[in-house]
């Protein structure tokens, strides 16, 4: 399908919108538990299983990667997740910290402020 999308582009033919669909395996989180809302045999009406778990088997298997340089990458990703978690609860969580302002909301995301949104922060009074 992708190859055919990408002739049809090629071509000048016009968009094309390709819908992958796919399985999330796991849990919405660690905090998750899916059996209270999935079926126990879900996960069998996905024949191919986890993308994610196929893919590390298709590069492992082509000498693209192992599982000690796995091992590491998932390492080194909670790393990073873990000190954005505490840069984050620096500012304050739900029960420390001073609560945002407002004005927040509108400082610092845009170089140059859209009119609107001048506009909205004016009428919302900052």
């Amino acid at each position: 399908m992708a190859k055919w999308a990408a002739e049809r582009a090629r071509r000048n033919l016009g968009p094309t919108l390709i819908e992958y669909v796919t399985y999330r395996a796991g849990g919405h989180s660690t905090a998750d538990d899916p059996s209270a809302y999935r079926p126990k045999e879900e996960g069998d009406a996905w024949p191919l299983g986890d993308p994610i778990l196929r893919l590390k088997v298709h590069l492992i298997k082509r000498g693209l990667w192992s599982e000690d340089r796995h091992t590491q990458a998932e390492a080194e990703v909670m790393d990073e997740v873990k000190a954005a978690q505490r840069e984050a609860e620096a500012n304050g969580t739900l029960n420390s910290g001073t609560p945002p302002s407002p004005r927040d909301m509108f400082e610092k995301v845009y170089e140059t402020m859209p009119p609107h949104l001048v506009k909205q922060r004016q009428e919302a009074g900052f």
